[in-house]
Order: C-alpha cells, then structure tokens, then sequence
C-alpha cells in the first residue's frame, strides 16, 4: 500500500473545483472609475479604518504601500478589479497626501527619487562577496539608448517637411479626384 498524500494535486483537478468561491472570480461589484475612487475614500473614512491609515502615516510607511494594502483589500473582496485599482491609485495617494498634510503628519510618499542603480558591483558588496574598498569609486552611468534607427526618433537633421501640396493631398484637400 502507498500513501496518496505524497501524490500532490491529480492532474486537472483545477477544471472541477468550483472557481466562484473567492470574491476575485466573479464580476466585480464596482465597474466604474468614480466608483472605485469613492469607495475607497469611503474606506478611509471609516474610523478603524482611518485610525490604521493614519497610525501608518505616523510611523513612517510609505504612502505608496498604504494605497497598495487598501487597493488589494479591494481587490481581494471583490469590489473592483485589478486594472481599476491601478487606474484609481493615483487619486486615493493624493488623498492621503492631503490628509497628511491637513493633519501635520510628515510622511514617506515612497517614491524612489534617489534610487541606486543595481549593478553587479552593488549586488556583489551587498551579498559581502567583495568589501567597500575593491570597489569602484563611481557608479558605472547606463548606456545611452541610440537615436534613430527602424524604430527610434528622427534625429533633427532628418526631418524634412512636405511640400504644402503633398500634404493636402494627405489630408484629402485635392480637387482631383481617381479614376477608378
């Protein structure tokens, strides 16, 4: 005899379970901009709510995750979806900026302004593979993405404007007309 619990999931066992058990899999009950927005701004006027945005606020979370945790709990219990809550993120952090900044509270926005460039340098001295001293003085700059190509912009010199009867021509102003 042998154990089936070793087995691990019988192949096509997804395509019987029943998927409309979580929130997430059926229509959400919100489908509209506005009404994300409102709904949870709303949220944050709940008092437990509010007092767990604030206290994050205070002790120096960045707005950035608080707008993240707020978004996946509405996502999670099936009131918007995913795309609507990245459409609707940008009003609700500017909501809690100005919440912060009606309240005093100096806060985090979370927005990487002086981000560190990963490099393999960086990797390695943050792993202790190689010590400070090994390395490099200067952060090696990316490199430059070329101009023009296929499909790159113009460089200035190329550019050349069409004569005014070849655009209205484009633009379907002729007074000619095909023979077909």
């Amino acid at each position: 005899m042998f154990d089936t619990r070793d087995l691990g999931p019988v192949p096509g066992e997804n395509y019987t379970a029943d998927t409309r058990n979580y929130p997430w899999h059926r229509p959400p009950e919100i489908d509209t901009y506005d009404g994300t927005v409102d709904y949870v701004i709303d949220r944050m006027r709940d008092e437990q709510t509010a007092e767990i945005v604030y206290s994050l606020m205070e002790i120096g979370r960045p707005l950035t995750n608080i707008v993240a945790g707020l978004m996946m709990q509405g996502i999670g219990r099936g009131k918007f979806q995913i795309d609507m809550a990245v459409l609707a993120a940008g009003p609700v952090y500017r909501y809690l900026q100005m919440l912060a900044d009606s309240s005093n509270i100096k806060y985090e926005d979370g927005l990487n302004k002086k981000r560190i460039p990963i490099t393999a340098t960086t990797l390695k001295m943050v792993m202790g593979i190689i010590d400070d001293e090994e390395a490099p003085e200067e952060p090696v700059e990316a490199a430059t993405a070329p101009v023009g190509g296929l499909m790159g912009s113009p460089s200035p010199e190329e550019t050349t404007e069409a004569p005014a009867d070849v655009q209205a021509a484009m633009l379907g102003m002729t007074d000619e007309e095909e023979e077909v």
